[in-house]
């Protein structure tokens, strides 16, 4: 068993609590990009407005919860992920870092173009960038960091049987 205070440690008291709500903001996300689907080009300017509401306080919503849930992953997840995956700062958890800062960056543009009030179309554009970015975030850490993780608690549970 790791011990106590440790990286790995952290990770494994926390793994499947991160995971639940790791899956949990991915069908969230799946459920905005469904809503992003929604074509307008056959309905008229209130039709736009009135789907930019829907989908604005699903968005932000979204956001908070998936910041927070960056909070931990910066924490836990990624320092375990650098040393567990091959790739050092060219490898999967430098990237997931680098996306999480640039949808932050576009995440403020879309908060100030809606502040600013620029047109529902504008607004939808900027969503529909930041949550692409997200939806990468998370088909790399589906593919990379939680089998990484899981072979971890696998070995951590077998080391401690």
């Amino acid at each position: 068993m790791p011990q106590s205070g440790s990286p790995l440690l952290d990770l494994y008291l926390s793994y499947d609590q991160w995971k639940e709500e790791h899956d949990a903001l991915h069908l969230r996300l799946r459920e905005l990009c469904n809503l992003m689907r929604w074509n307008p080009g056959n309905y008229d300017q209130p039709c736009w407005d009135s789907h930019f509401r829907k989908v604005h306080g699903m968005f932000v919503d979204f956001m908070k919860d998936w910041r927070n849930h960056l909070v931990k992953e910066r924490k836990v997840i990624y320092p375990i992920a650098r040393t567990a995956i091959c790739g050092g700062k060219m490898g999967p958890s430098a990237v997931l870092e680098q996306e999480d800062a640039i949808a932050g960056q576009f995440y403020e543009a879309y908060l100030q173009g809606v502040e600013e009030g620029e047109s529902p179309e504008n607004c939808l554009s900027r969503l529909l960038q930041v949550l692409l970015i997200i939806a990468e975030h998370f088909r790399m850490e589906d593919e990379t960091v939680v089998p990484a993780a899981e072979r971890l608690m696998d070995e951590i549970e077998y080391i401690g049987s």
